[in-house]
């Protein structure tokens, strides 16, 4: 494991995100220290099958990065749902302390994880939701729901607009054509558009926004 760790750390020494910035110390201290609670935990609780420090850099970092770096200026708070390992949630959390991250997870076993994430991590602006979404209500206005790894994400899709239908911005990790999906939502207030996950042929994010966001 001590291994993967520093590999994941010289990684993130030369690696830049997708929009040319770089990672700071602090931040790759903490990233890695995630990665290393992943490795710690994964077996047990099967968090993610991309375990290799490369992997997990590009699919799981580099993704949340990219999420990180669509968020409108007017967002104040992320709801990531279903946040499973933390991805893009605690990612998020560490390279923006000015927003407050709530980590949505149904999970016990992954509700502890988080929670043991965000202690060791001391991550003051991040906070475990132990809930399915769908309970969620009346998200504010200024928020950002983050969706990556939802089971039968399609299938939750209506639930997922209903509950952004009052939220800033909604992104939605996965392949094309949930753009189609989304679509069947929309409202006269919000607008939409489709970004290609940079490095990928396959992964797309759909960015859903109200029509005055500024």
């Amino acid at each position: 494991m001590a291994s993967q760790v520093s590999q994941l750390k010289e990684i993130l020494h030369t690696g830049e995100r997708w929009d040319g910035r770089g990672f700071s110390g602090a931040e790759i201290n903490l990233l890695s220290k995630h990665y290393e609670l992943t490795l710690k935990w994964n077996n047990r609780l099967h968090l993610t099958t991309l375990t290799q420090p490369l992997d997990f850099f590009e699919r799981h970092i580099l993704e949340s990065a990219f999420a990180e770096s669509l968020i409108l200026p007017c967002v104040r708070q992320v709801w990531d749902l279903g946040s499973g390992l933390g991805v893009p949630g605690v990612v998020i959390a560490v390279l923006r302390s000015d927003l407050t991250v709530y980590l949505v997870e149904a999970s016990r076993n992954k509700a502890f994880f988080l929670e043991e994430a965000v202690e060791i991590l001391q991550l003051t602006n991040a906070k475990v939701v132990r809930s399915r979404f769908e309970s969620l209500k009346d998200l504010p206005v200024e928020s950002c729901l983050a969706v990556r790894a939802i089971e039968g994400m399609e299938k939750m899709l209506p639930e997922i607009m209903k509950l952004g239908t009052n939220a800033a911005q909604t992104l939605i990790f996965g392949a094309k054509h949930l753009e189609d999906e989304a679509r069947k939502f929309l409202t006269s207030q919000r607008q939409m558009n489709t970004l290609r996950v940079p490095g990928s042929d396959r992964r797309h994010v759909v960015n859903i926004f109200r029509f005055r966001s500024t």
